[in-house]
């Protein structure tokens, strides 16, 4: 289009430029001359050509008018009219019944008045354990409980070690609207015979027996707080005699009393205790008491916890007497709601140790054991309890304490008479030090609802004493690992597995090289040990249930104290029923 237009252009420039010279031509012809003949001058006949560079010119386009034109006439909509026609609709429907939501009841277990469990294992090895309940009740529920485990094996190039253990309990309490009442009695019997010697048939059974008895009862009432300005009460008093064959015998009897109230962000407390005791034996007789005041006001906030009191303890020995005051503060604080806290702890406290006590820890004492109870100056405390998982929980502590008089088992020598000694069987009496103690415990514990549980624990010990070389019979490391699991809820699986790092001890030999038989004293390390153990329950009905227990699996020999080897391995075997 552009080249047409080029085209059209050039030729109208040019019919134009011919036109002008036309003119041009004719008006020189017929212009008036006073020289020509008739006015007029003659020209003549002249061609001029004229030479011009092409100059394109596009002429001005003119757009269409595209602007739509409508019609302009007036439009007239019909009337429109609206009317509801006040007719109802068919809804009939047919309701059927709802069931109302019930919430489902918690499965409350049926209880069984009695339940008994018997085995025999290896080493003529009887247990039995019975138990008999009333069943549930509001207002009252009672308790007695019996068992016995005995064995009579022996023990290759060592005494006798025949032992067996009775005990016999009965517990009961009543509950009234205001309070509640409760009672306890009790009895134990232990036996075992000192058989730390390596010589068979030195000493008879009769002459190493050693029978530990222990006789107890307790009373309690306790008040219930009817609102958050009520003060809430408790009390009671306690009782035991304890005594063994040798002469020794232990009485005392502890009174207590206590009171709670609610206080702005938590609750104030006061607890006071009397302890008096008498002990007895061959060649000593005293009487010790103790009072202690606990006064304690319990603050929680958010996240935060923390309780602040004191220890206020007079003891007091033959009319001897001492009053102390030790701090009590214990702050906890959850860093992740419900899944991380950490606390901390300063305290003091006086330890009251007793023949009951240490014919607990240790059966095989001797005669004339000196008491004293330990004073724990100062205890620095601190640890944390993580959830790493729904069903796994960390707990780690670290503590320091700086104790006084602590007790520690040695190897003692008995006599035959005054001044003579002899090669008598190892018995053990207490030895009190200064010691500064460092304690460090960490435990992993990982369960899913009750088919499956697992966890490892480890526990280290560091002791500094002052005059002693070494702490006794105290392990520097103690791990263990431990785990059950339930197949098909019929066969529940039970293992664990424990390390009992290597401790010290004194022994004691006769210098016969001497007319005074010398007695001489050496420090000596006890081995370290695993124990493996495992048991196999399978629950043939809810009533009737078999076991059987393997224990110290791996058949290994140590020494729990000096000269007193354990069984390498025992099996038991037996059932269990309920009725």
């Amino acid at each position: 289009m552009i080249n047409s237009t080029y085209k059209i252009s050039f030729t109208c420039i040019l019919t134009a430029l011919l036109i002008t010279l036309s003119t041009v031509k004719s008006n020189a012809q017929t212009t008036p001359d006073s020289t020509t003949k008739g006015g007029v001058k003659n020209l003549g006949n002249e061609d001029i050509n004229v030479y011009k560079e092409y100059t394109p010119v596009l002429n001005d386009a003119f757009k269409i008018n595209i602007t739509p034109v409508g019609d302009t006439s007036i439009f007239n909509p019909p009337t429109l009219t609206y009317a509801i026609e006040p007719k109802p609709i068919n809804s009939n429907y047919n309701l059927s019944p709802i069931k109302p939501v019930k919430i489902k009841d918690d499965n409350i277990k049926k209880l069984y008045k009695g339940f008994i469990k018997a085995g025999y294992g290896l080493e003529n090895l009887p247990m039995v354990d019975l138990y008999f309940n009333s069943l549930r009740s509001k207002e009252f529920n009672a308790g007695v409980r019996y068992s016995h485990l005995s064995s009579t094996g022996g023990i290759i190039d060592y005494g006798n070690p025949s032992n067996s253990h009775d005990a016999l309990n009965a517990t009961g309490i009543r509950y009234f609207d205001k309070l509640s009442i409760n009672a306890d009695l009790g009895f134990k019997r232990d036996l075992v015979h000192y058989y730390g010697y390596q010589a068979p048939d030195l000493f008879s059974k009769a002459e190493t027996k050693h029978i530990l008895q222990d006789v107890n009862a307790a009373f309690g009432i306790q008040t219930k707080k009817k609102n958050d300005d009520a003060i809430a009460f408790n009390g009671g008093a306690a009782f035991y005699t304890f005594s063994d064959n040798f002469n020794s015998s232990e009485n005392n009897m502890t009174i207590k009393a206590g009171a709670e109230k609610t206080v702005s962000k938590g609750n104030a407390t006061l607890d006071v205790s009397y302890d008096a005791g008498k002990y007895n034996s061959d060649t000593l007789e005293f009487k010790r008491n103790i009072l202690r005041i606990m006064p304690r006001v319990n603050i929680k906030k958010n996240l935060s916890a923390l309780t602040v009191g004191a220890n206020l303890i007079g003891e007091s020995e033959n009319g001897i007497g001492a009053f102390r005051i030790y701090p009590f503060l214990v702050g906890t604080y959850q860093l992740i709601p419900e899944t991380f806290s950490v606390y901390g702890k300063v305290s003091g406290d006086l330890q009251r140790n007793d023949l009951r006590s240490f014919g607990n820890q240790n059966p095989f004492f001797g005669k004339n054991i000196f008491l004293q109870n330990t004073n724990n100056k100062i205890m620095f405390e601190a640890g944390t309890k993580i959830k790493l998982d729904h069903n796994l929980i960390l707990t780690a502590s670290a503590s320091y304490s700086n104790l006084s008089n602590m007790a520690f088992f040695y190897n003692n020598v008995d006599t035959v008479s005054p001044g003579a000694l002899r090669d008598f069987p190892t018995t053990f009496n207490v030895v009190y030090d200064k010691a500064k103690h460092i304690k460090a415990t960490g435990a992993l514990e990982y369960k899913f609802a009750e088919k499956t549980t697992a966890g490892i624990s480890i526990e280290y010990n560091n002791y500094k004493t002052d005059k002693l070389s070494n702490a006794l019979y105290i392990p520097a490391l103690r791990a263990g690992l431990h785990g059950s699991y339930a197949i098909a809820e019929k066969i529940f699986v039970k293992a664990d597995i424990f390390y009992v790092g290597e401790s010290n001890a004194l022994e004691y030999s006769i210098d016969t090289t001497q007319a005074t038989r010398k007695l001489v004293t050496k420090d000596i390390k006890l081995k370290g040990f695993v124990d493996a153990n495992l048991t196999v329950d399978y629950r043939y009905t809810k009533l009737l249930s078999v076991f059987i227990s393997l224990n110290n699996i791996g058949f290994n020999r140590y020494f729990r104290y000096y000269n007193y080897p354990n069984y390498r391995f025992i099996g038991m075997a037996g059932l269990s029923y309920s009725f």
